[in-house]
């Protein structure tokens, strides 16, 4: 009785496989079925700030991160200062919503002969003047938005006679975050 009862187990499984795997050939012709699509694009924005100093070419800068140049500081007198406008502009392509993006100046350096004789200092402004100082804290800016950084420079009085004709380069570290 034993050999019964396992054949016609057997013979009920095979049964039922035999089913299921018509029932799933029918649903399979939906499963191979294709529907064409229209091209899509999908694009980003370009991530750029434009650095245009006084008395310099414009810089642009995808990157944070980067250092900007500034002009040289040639034919200073001991005692004397300079101040150069840094005009920084989001040029983010962004085409819809807004982009902003938040710019925290670094310590200025100098590097040349009057590197050591040199002082300086960085501020904020309203509007493109270097007049009235404001915390060199980070500058909000939104898409196609600028400000205006400036840079004070300073030779000692105490520099020596014989650095007359010397030059120092100066570079500004700009790190830049994207808010939105």
């Amino acid at each position: 009785m034993c050999i019964k009862a396992t054949l016609r187990m057997v013979a009920i499984l095979g049964a039922a496989t035999i089913l299921a795997l018509f029932t799933v050939q029918g649903t399979l012709a939906v499963w191979n079925q294709a529907t064409a699509s229209n091209p899509q694009i999908v694009s980003g924005a370009d991530f750029s700030l434009d650095v245009k100093a006084s008395g310099a070419a414009a810089q642009r800068f995808s990157v944070s991160g980067q250092t900007v140049l500034i002009p040289g500081i040639t034919g200073m007198l001991p005692g004397t200062t300079r101040t150069t406008a840094i005009t920084l502009t989001n040029s983010s392509n962004a085409g819809s919503g807004t982009f902003r993006i938040r710019v925290n100046p670094g310590v200025p350096t100098a590097t040349g002969s009057l590197a050591p004789h040199l002082t300086t200092d960085l501020y904020w402004v309203q509007g493109a003047s270097c007049t009235a100082h404001h915390v060199p804290t980070a500058l909000e800016l939104g898409q196609g938005k600028s400000g205006t950084l400036c840079l004070t420079v300073s030779l000692a009085a105490s520099a020596p006679a014989t650095l007359g004709g010397a030059e120092a380069s100066l570079g500004l570290d700009l790190n830049v975050t994207q808010l939105q």
